[in-house]
């Protein structure tokens, strides 16, 4: 005769065990996952020391190589500003058109700041204006690089206020990133200086 055995609903503890193992071994695939998508995030979030003192060089740099002199826009400098007619973005014409940019300096705020005017739309009746900031900036001096006919020689001038374009310009300034204080120095020529 066979005896039949009744099974029981419940679960082994091998069952128990092998489940357990599983869950374990998924929750730390999940939080190794969730850990280094957290830490990426992290990573990305972070600014960049440096980062924006590279784009304010790019900037300075192509701002002045596309200077010319233009009558309603002079060229005009101090140790702490300057301004001149260059090329700039339009968003009205899609392109390139005369602007004004100005660089100065922000003791208040410990910024230096530049300046962007479209005069495209001044005809219109209205002014676009772009601003941009390198922040922590600690002192900064502006110089004007220019060849003095009677010396027959070039030398730095710490303004500028002649009808001509300076032949350079350059910047000095110590930013601070974090707790030390770096000292930059950057010259940018005009192509069409005097």
């Amino acid at each position: 005769m066979l005896s039949m055995r009744k099974v029981s609903p419940g679960i082994t503890l091998i069952e128990l065990l092998i489940v357990t193992v599983l869950l374990s071994v998924v929750s730390m695939a999940v939080y190794a996952t969730f850990n280094n998508g957290i830490k990426i995030w992290q990573k990305l979030n972070t600014p960049v020391e440096g980062e924006d003192l590279g784009i304010f060089f790019d900037k300075f740099t192509r701002d002045l190589a596309n200077g010319f002199k233009f009558s309603t826009i002079p060229f005009s400098g101090s140790e702490d500003r300057f301004q001149f007619a260059t090329l700039v973005n339009s968003p009205r014409l899609g392109g390139k058109t005369v602007g004004e940019v100005v660089y100065y300096y922000d003791r208040g705020s410990v910024t230096l700041n530049r300046q962007e005017l479209d005069f495209s739309l001044v005809y219109k009746g209205e002014e676009s204006v772009s601003n941009q900031k390198l922040s922590n900036v600690r002192s900064l001096k502006f110089q004007y690089y220019f060849y003095d006919k009677e010396k027959k020689e070039y030398s730095w001038q710490d303004e500028w206020l002649k009808e001509t374009l300076p032949v350079a310009v350059k910047v000095e300034f110590e930013i601070n990133y974090g707790k030390e204080n770096n000292k930059f120095t950057k010259t940018a020529n005009i192509p069409v200086g005097s």
